[in-house]
């Protein structure tokens, strides 16, 4: 167990290949599936949306004109002299009372016969008394026990007066052996008007109708469909008619497993909510989703199957170029010619590779050559390091000879341009300290100002900290040389000021008050410096940028600006 633990498997690079086509091809499969599906469940959710608010539309105007036919009929009973005789109770004996609740009862029937969505009618008075007729053929009298419920739902609609309430018979609890039981004894929908607006309770009188839940159910039961239930809720939250009756008197509560689409009514703040399981119309959905579950296995093994054809083709020859560049790796470039076994585009890699690898020997070749050759050109540059102590103890010995006449003027010189020429001939690097250029400038300017006079004024600028810097030698030695050389003639003191400074990269500006250019001029230098391309005017220049761009690349540059007010400036920075 422990050497099991100890011994882990790394994959090499072959099967991390297969794996990440086969992982790879396998994401876009479930990615294009996942949307697809995804996709095809929206359109589905949004066409049952689409089907049910437009069936809704559609039953909204009957179910409002059923429930507009039975107010009109209460309001033709309104006006009727028999509802308001049996409302003032006002008979004379038992036998005209027995003949106006008939009379009642025939007029009920009559309106039932004219509407078969209405289930019945009855007339209640505040203190009980009531006449009930269904379409049961169920007439009832008598007094019935008003409770605090149904008070409150009396009281309610003597304040909506002369309006109709509409509530569901289930709001009622009227008891089995009570007369207005035969009127609410099926789920039913009850619209109560008031008569009139009695002070006392007991003179209060309502005339009820019944519409019959099952047709009001009917009127808009073409919503349901792939076993979803529609069902219509009132203003409290309450199913009051459903195509289920197990929801009926429930409270509506939107679930999970459920698609709700309510559909709000124009009146009495109602709803009507078709509620679809989402199992019924998923079922496609997930027919979709088997199949596309192997079609994805399907693909999947015809990936294995063409990357297993494949894997000769395209890893051999890896394999080649691997082990190729591991013998180079181990500075052993005998390698061989290899054999073409694969695609012809890596084939044509691996042959690449050879013949670099074989102008690499030759290249090395040549380098061990040159270094040979550069061994004997030091050993002459040793030899020929007694030219520059010659040379100095000649120019020495004409000083002395200078001083031994008293021509001090020519002895000076001498010693100035002994400081000038010997570290250009003892130095051969391309760099050496800020500091050292700074002296060589110091003397060169010297020698100038001997040969052109002393009308020129020089004047330094460098940020402290620098001085130890590595500096490229005697490059800002051709830009002194100009200052002197393409000079004003006027008699006027003229200043060269020199400014060093360092940030990241040196910046250094020459300026030359006693010049100036103009601007084409200064536009035609520039582009000679930048294209190459010196004259008698610019080569010092150019040969400052060719310099700056084989020690610094790009990063080093050279140009030129003037005006009239500060003459001309030579800009330089690496």
């Amino acid at each position: 167990m422990k050497l099991l633990n100890r011994v882990k498997w790394r994959p090499n690079w072959k099967t991390k290949w297969f794996l990440s086509i086969l992982c790879g091809v396998l994401l876009v499969i479930l990615i294009l599936f996942g949307t697809s599906y995804m996709y095809l469940i929206q359109k589905l959710t949004a066409a049952n949306e689409k089907t049910s608010l437009m069936s809704f539309q559609e039953t909204e105007n009957g179910l409002k004109g059923m429930m507009k036919n039975a107010e009109y009929y209460l309001s033709q009973f309104v006006n009727n002299e028999l509802a308001w005789e049996y409302s003032a109770n006002t008979y004379k004996t038992t036998v005209e009372k027995s003949v106006a609740v008939q009379e009642i009862v025939q007029k009920f029937d009559q309106m039932m016969y004219a509407d078969t969505n209405i289930y019945g009618f009855a007339i209640l008075s505040g203190n009980g008394r009531s006449v009930v007729s269904t379409t049961e053929k169920k007439s009832r009298t008598g007094v019935m026990e008003i409770d605090e419920k149904t008070s409150a739902v009396l009281e309610k609609c003597k304040e909506s007066y002369p309006f109709v309430n509409w509530i569901s018979g289930e709001s009622l609890d009227v008891g089995k052996t009570e007369t207005f039981y035969c009127m609410v004894n099926r789920p039913v929908l009850l619209g109560i008007v008031a008569l009139g607006e009695a002070k006392e309770t007991e003179g209060d009188s309502y005339l009820c109708v019944a519409l019959d839940e099952r047709k009001v159910s009917q009127s808009y039961g073409m919503v349901s469909y792939n076993g979803s239930r529609a069902v219509l809720v009132d203003e409290n939250g309450r199913i009051i008619s459903s195509t289920d009756p197990d929801y009926l008197e429930t409270v509506y509560r939107p679930r999970e497993e459920e698609q709700n689409i309510e559909y709000d009514l124009s009146y009495h703040n109602w709803k009507l909510v078709n509620m679809i399981p989402k199992d019924e119309y998923l079922r496609e959905a997930r027919g979709i989703k088997k199949t596309g579950f192997l079609l994805g296995g399907i693909a999947s093994l015809a990936v294995l199957f063409f990357c297993l054809i494949w894997n000769r083709k395209y890893t051999k020859p890896i394999q080649i170029l691997m082990d190729q560049m591991e013998m180079v790796g181990k500075e052993q470039l005998d390698i061989e010619n290899p054999e073409k076994v694969g695609w012809p585009e890596l084939d044509h890699l691996n042959e690449e590779f050879y013949h670099t690898v074989q102008k690499l020997k030759s290249y090395i070749s040549r380098l061990q050559t040159a270094e040979q050759e550069k061994a004997r050109e030091e050993l002459l540059a040793l030899q020929y390091q007694i030219n520059p102590h010659f040379l100095y103890n000649s120019l020495n010995s004409i000083r002395w000879m200078a001083m031994m006449t008293n021509n001090t003027k020519v002895a000076d010189s001498l010693v100035i341009l002994c400081k000038v020429i010997m570290p250009i001939l003892r130095n051969p690097s391309f760099t050496w300290k800020l500091s050292d250029e700074l002296d060589f400038l110091e003397n060169y300017i010297k020698m100038m100002r001997i040969r052109y006079g002393n009308e020129m004024e020089y004047h330094l600028q460098c940020d402290d900290g620098i001085q130890d810097e590595d500096f490229p030698r005697f490059i800002i030695q051709p830009v002194m040389e100009n200052c002197f050389v393409h000079g004003s003639s006027s008699a006027e003191a003229r200043h060269i000021y020199l400014r060093i400074r360092k940030t990241e990269r040196f910046a250094i500006e020459v300026q030359n008050t006693g010049s100036f250019l103009e601007a084409e001029k200064v536009a035609e230098v520039n582009r000679k410096i930048a294209e190459g391309t010196p004259d008698g005017e610019s080569i010092g220049l150019c040969n400052i940028r060719k310099r700056l761009n084989l020690l610094y690349g790009e990063k080093g540059d050279i140009w030129l600006e003037s005006s009239p007010e500060r003459g001309v400036l030579v800009y330089i920075c690496f």
